[in-house]
């Protein structure tokens, strides 16, 4: 049975889990751009790989996937833990169709310019929500297809599981943790 016949036949699951997927990721959002109170800085960093997850290195939150590093392309890695950080996964890829990450990019430079047309100004945000929903694909570390965040082939990838199968103490890992 493929994944659309799996998800059209539990609606519930697949509503819960969109729902989970989406609050997660607004407040991952969220704590990337507002951070955590009492001397604790925002996210400056996020995890990246070149090998398909296989390793990952840490670079500036603010880079757009996928970028050049060393000769290889480089995608968004999120990374997880289930034992306090004492073995670590990556659980999934993420990465911008190259149409949105050349919007995105001319956004972030209107945003640094204030002679650009228009005056200075970054991405709204219906314009952001689009990038992020339409423009962003994610994988699984080791299959072969993306797909954009809005569909629901993407649920999958964002079912985070341990590697024993469980969710319990299933916690992202964060380079500045």
């Amino acid at each position: 049975m493929g994944i659309r016949e799996t998800l059209n036949q539990n609606p519930s699951i697949t509503t819960g889990a969109t729902i989970g997927v989406i609050l997660l990721a607004l407040g991952f959002i969220v704590y990337q751009i507002v951070g955590v109170g009492d001397g604790v800085s925002a996210v400056t960093e996020m995890y990246y790989t070149t090998d398909d997850g296989k390793t990952y290195f840490a670079d500036d939150v603010n880079k757009v996937s996928p970028f050049d590093h060393n000769g290889q392309e480089a995608v968004r890695a999120y990374v997880f833990s289930c034992d306090n950080k004492s073995t670590q996964f990556v659980a999934y890829l993420e990465r911008m169709t190259p149409e949105a990450k050349k919007k995105l990019e001319e956004s972030r430079a209107k945003a640094a310019d204030p002679s650009a047309p228009g005056g200075p100004g970054g991405p709204g945000g219906m314009e952001m929500e689009f990038l992020m929903m339409e423009g962003m694909e994610v994988k699984k570390p080791g299959d072969a297809n993306w797909f954009k965040r809005s569909s629901p082939e993407a649920q999958i990838a964002f079912q985070v599981t341990c590697p024993d199968g469980k969710n319990e103490n299933l916690m992202i890992v964060l380079p500045n943790d």
